[in-house]
């Protein structure tokens, strides 16, 4: 097999720059640093990424990602079922279309009051998905059986002492009635039925009841609802699908609104602190790849004899160059293929050690490190770390290159 010259020539120089142990040191540790900051780097973003995905399953999964309402409410109801009717097979995220309805209450318990949403869930069919699979307690079987039952977070449950058949009130300012003692927010009692858990804040913030319950006390009509309540296979595609849904139907008389309006902060600050991981540890890459500048140009000035030598056998400036750039590449490729092969091992093996070891970061005993490990960051990872060390070669290859073979040999 023939290869290149520059290939040859820069596998000679690779293996015989043991002979300068300082240049060959400072190669080390270029290589070194590269491998530590890809580790660094695949670590850090697989951990920040399992608890974005941590995050999401929490939060989102219970919560609409896109509600349509009507902006006049009166007549809205046959906009909305033709709406619902239109959007069914409208776009490829939609995995369920849900009648919405939900309204703010302080909810009433034997010893406190607490401020909570309460969402109205129709039957069996119109359960969401990501709320489907957070009862703990309970059967929905049972919440769909028994009139004015309500499902509540199970943190809340613990912390307040409520149990399973516990009555709680919930008062509804919404809707009110004239008594004599003046008017009055509607309320009514509910029987514990059954106990979520997300373990997230909408432990503490959302209550499930059945939607012809919360319209009785609402004092509408049983079957009504306020809107329209999407739920996508993607949560983070929501701003995206109401960009194509608005331009694909008539949504002037409607208000469409995704997640990101209540909980849109929170994940921006997320993505936010990613970003500057990012860039942070991408500095200690370019750090550790411009280190090969400093090994290339004293290896150029110690072998600038031979490659005085070898341009006047007739080697190109051009090669001359990629000799010098295959040499910094090198260091890159291999400095990335450490980082790869520990970072990976750290990061597929960050929980069982934590467990092994009895170190707990978070502090909380039999909770590991949420992990993603995406093999597609990793060689984007990869590919920046010998991108780097490749732009860190243009210099002292250049400056190989320009060397003139008559002032180099003039006094040899």
């Amino acid at each position: 097999m023939n290869l290149p010259i520059s290939l040859i020539i820069a596998r000679r120089y690779a293996q015989a720059s043991k002979d300068g142990k300082f240049v060959g040191l400072i190669s080390l540790f270029s290589k070194a640093g590269i491998a530590i900051g890809v580790m660094a780097l695949i670590i850090v973003i697989s951990v920040m990424d399992g608890f974005e995905g941590v995050l999401k399953q929490r939060i989102l999964n219970s919560v609409p990602h896109i509600v349509i309402q009507p902006k006049e409410l009166s007549g809205g109801g046959p906009d909305l079922i033709t709406l619902s009717n239109q959007l069914e097979y409208a776009h490829p995220q939609i995995q369920q279309i849900l009648p919405l309805v939900q309204t703010t209450a302080l909810l009433q318990m034997p010893n406190d009051l607490q401020g909570v949403m309460v969402q109205g869930i129709k039957d069996q069919d119109s359960i969401p998905l990501g709320v489907k699979s957070v009862l703990v307690n309970g059967r929905w079987q049972d919440f769909f059986s028994r009139n004015y039952g309500v499902v509540i977070g199970r943190y809340l449950a613990l912390q307040k002492g409520i149990g399973l058949g516990d009555k709680v009130r919930l008062i509804v300012s919404g809707a009110s009635s004239y008594t004599p003692l003046g008017r009055l927010p509607a309320q009514r009692n509910f029987t514990v039925v059954g106990f979520f858990e997300t373990e997230s804040e909408l432990d503490q913030q959302m209550v499930f009841v059945k939607s012809d319950n919360l319209n009785r006390l609402l004092k509408q009509p049983t079957d009504s609802s306020q809107g329209i309540r999407l739920v996508l296979n993607d949560a983070f595609s929501a701003q995206r699908v109401v960009a194509e849904l608005d331009n694909r139907f008539d949504l002037k008389d409607f208000e469409v609104k995704s997640w990101h309006s209540t909980h849109g902060k929170l994940f921006d600050a997320v993505k936010m602190e990613k970003n500057m991981m990012w860039l942070m540890l991408s500095l200690i890459v370019a750090v550790a790849a411009f280190n090969i500048v400093s090994a290339l140009v004293m290896m150029v000035t110690q072998k600038q004899g031979e490659i005085a030598i070898l341009k006047t056998l007739g080697l190109s400036n051009t090669n001359v160059a990629k000799v010098f750039t295959l040499q910094g590449m090198l260091n890159g490729v291999v400095g990335s293929i450490w980082g790869v092969v520990l970072g990976s091992i750290v990061t597929l093996g960050i929980n069982p050690l934590m467990a092994v070891t009895n170190i707990n970061i978070l502090g909380v005993p039999g909770l590991g490190l949420p992990v993603e490990f995406n093999g597609l960051k990793v060689v984007a990872i990869a590919a920046l770390a010998i991108g780097l060390a490749l732009l860190a070669s243009v210099y002292p290859a250049r400056r190989a290159a320009k060397l003139q073979p008559a002032d180099v040999l003039r006094y040899e």
